[in-house]
């Protein structure tokens, strides 16, 4: 199995915001995303329920791209964001076994 070196995008924020940041990354040019409900506490206070809409949990969205789209995807929902809306980007080094993801480095 041959692996390739590229970044995953994690984005941590409130459901209220997913379209939006979806509308980002795709915008930049990333082709997939995941998202997932979560919980969970930080600087900005705590979630730990799910309301009715959806509308007042939070999400984690991941998105496996390019070093140099990660870095663009989460500098621009950083300032879109998260100066009205709580929420957190990090980026991790992964390993994938999809050749698309190839990328020099």
């Amino acid at each position: 199995m041959q692996l390739y070196k590229t970044k995953k995008v994690t984005i941590i924020t409130e459901a209220v915001i997913l379209d939006n940041v979806i509308k980002i990354t795709k915008e930049l040019g990333a082709d997939g995303y995941t998202v997932d409900r979560v919980a969970g506490k930080g600087e900005s206070g705590g979630r730990f329920g799910y309301d009715i809409g959806g509308m007042l949990s939070n999400v984690r969205i991941e998105i496996i791209t390019t070093e140099e789209l990660a870095k663009k995807i989460a500098t621009e929902v950083e300032d879109r964001y998260f100066t009205n809306f709580a929420g957190i980007v990090y980026l991790q080094n992964v390993e994938v076994c999809a050749k698309k993801f190839c990328v020099s480095g």
